[in-house]
């Protein structure tokens, strides 16, 4: 068992320190399309499911750093190319870029998704059982609020400048520390369950930005450079706990499943404009190891959830697979993620994004990296970390 737990962390998982909004649990975990749920072996499993914790037979500790700035089907193009149009003087267009004009702006608003993404540091440690971390976490969420009027009733010729500035956009923005702990104990032959404790404390925004405000919206900007302004404005302090519990069952030689329930006490965060209560996530995991060079991982959220409060539900679904070379002193790992909600599951229509990363060990050092690319290729995301085995 013990010589199986080692192999097993060479594959180097990373941590993330996440409660508000869904998003990948590290550099291996982003290289497999988000999965991990039933399979974790270091101080991930704090975040990802603390029943695992049981498993662990030795001592590690590490730092992950993270990025992920994410739009909804290209929302930030859209976006860009709409604002090249001069929409504060949408009066003066011509007949014929009013109508792409409209248009586009009709696709961003009728989405209710904009973009979402953070950026985090993480040292963690873990031993037998228990684990600990701290996340100093960015993060913001900007959605397209719903119009007042009905300016996409109307003909393009009929639209206004006043119409134009009306269009707003809600921009929640939050920059904390969380402090994280957890505790596994076995209930039963091959079962075990975990409570992860979450303590943040910081400061957020919320205000809603007209899309003519050129000090917030211009055509040069990119989902990095607002998501970045979003956490940048907060301002109003914030204390809070938010809990999670998780489960682990062992199913004979090669299979092990694991279901998480995030946010359990259904935490409530106030803002200027409202009261978000953090949604409770359960996600289900299923982990198929035929031996100890292969893994295949399939990750999926029970139930839909307003994950990005913006009034539209999301059921995520992941899948990853690893393969080790050289006795697992390297890895490569690949895997995809989408929304079961979404009525194109492939293709250029639809928002699935994909993960690619390596692992390598080197005895008791263990770095892990991994990037995550959109449909058309580009790089939204990524993950890097480094651990040491203690004993």
């Amino acid at each position: 068992m013990k010589k199986t737990a080692l192999i097993l962390l060479f594959c180097g998982l990373a941590v993330q320190g996440w409660a508000i909004i869904p998003s990948f649990f590290g550099a291996r975990s982003l290289a497999m399309g988000n999965t991990s749920t039933a399979f974790n072996y270091d101080i991930n499993s704090i975040f990802l499911n603390p029943s695992i914790l049981c498993s662990i037979d030795y001592t590690l500790t590490g730092y992950q750093y993270q990025h992920n700035y994410m739009d909804y089907k290209n929302f930030g193009d859209t976006l860009s190319e709409i604002l090249k149009s001069n929409i504060a003087n949408y009066e003066s267009l011509a007949g014929s870029q009013k109508v792409t004009v409209l248009s586009k702006l009709k696709e961003l608003y009728q989405s209710k998704l904009g973009m979402y993404g953070f950026r985090s540091n993480i040292p963690g440690y873990i031993s037998q059982r228990y684990g600990i971390a701290v996340s100093m976490v960015n993060t913001a969420i900007i959605n397209p609020t719903t119009p007042t009027g009905n300016i996409f009733d109307k003909e393009p010729d009929q639209v206004t400048n006043q119409d134009i500035a009306a269009l707003k956009m809600n921009i929640l923005g939050l920059s904390y520390k969380q402090f994280s702990i957890s505790y596994g104990m076995p209930i039963y032959q091959d079962v075990n369950i975990g409570i992860t404790m979450h303590y943040l404390a910081g400061k957020l925004t919320e205000f809603d930005g007209a899309m003519i405000d050129s000090s917030i919206f211009s055509a040069g900007k990119d989902p990095k450079d607002y998501l970045e302004y979003g956490w940048g404005k907060a301002s109003e302090k914030f204390k809070k706990f938010a809990f999670d519990a998780g489960m682990s069952v062992s199913l004979g030689r090669f299979f092990s499943v694991g279901i998480t329930v995030k946010n359990f006490t259904r935490t409530k965060i106030k803002t200027q404009k409202r009261e978000i209560t953090l949604q409770k996530r359960i996600t289900a995991g299923l982990s198929f190891r035929p031996d100890t060079q292969w893994g295949i991982y399939l990750d999926v959220d029970v139930k839909k959830a307003d994950l990005l409060y913006n009034g539209k539900s999301i059921q995520p679904i992941s899948f990853g697979i690893e393969k080790g070379f050289f006795k697992n002193y390297f890895f490569l790992r690949a895997g995809m993620t989408n929304d079961l909600t979404e009525k194109h599951f492939f293709g250029n229509k639809s928002n699935v994004m994909y993960g690619l990363g390596f692992g390598f060990n080197m005895k008791k050092i263990i770095i892990d990296g991994a990037i995550g690319l959109d449909k058309k290729g580009a790089v939204k995301s990524l993950a890097i970390s480094g651990y040491i085995v203690i004993k």
